[in-house]
C-alpha cells in the first residue's frame, strides 16, 4: 500500500471514501483538499498527509494509481496542481 493509503487506513477512512478524494483531486485539488478536511482527521493526521506530500509528490500518483486512476486522470492530477485553475 502507498503511503498515503497507509495514513488513510490508520484514520480508518474506507477506500472509497479514498477513491472520492481521489478522483476529486483530479477534478480540483482544492476540492479534495475541502474533501479531506471534512473527515475531520485531526490535526496530526492532517499535518502527516501534507508532509507526505511534500517530501514525496509521486505519494500522489502511488495512491491514485492503487485506486485505479489511469495515467492520463494522474497526468490531469499533475497538471491542475502545478497551474490551479485562475478565479
Amino acid at each position: 500500500m502507498s503511503a498515503l493509503g497507509d495514513i488513510f487506513k490508520e484514520a480508518n477512512v474506507n477506500e472509497e471514501k479514498v477513491k472520492e478524494i481521489v478522483e476529486a483531486l483530479r477534478d480540483n485539488p482544492m476540492m479534495a483538499m475541502a474533501a479531506v478536511q471534512e473527515l475531520n482527521l485531526g490535526d496530526e493526521v492532517i499535518g502527516k498527509i501534507m508532509s507526505t506530500v511534500m517530501n514525496d509528490p509521486n505519494a500522489i500518483d502511488e495512491l491514485a494509481k492503487e485506486m485505479g486512476l489511469s495515467e492520463d486522470d494522474l497526468n490531469k492530477i499533475k497538471e491542475q496542481i502545478q497551474n490551479p485553475p485562475q478565479t
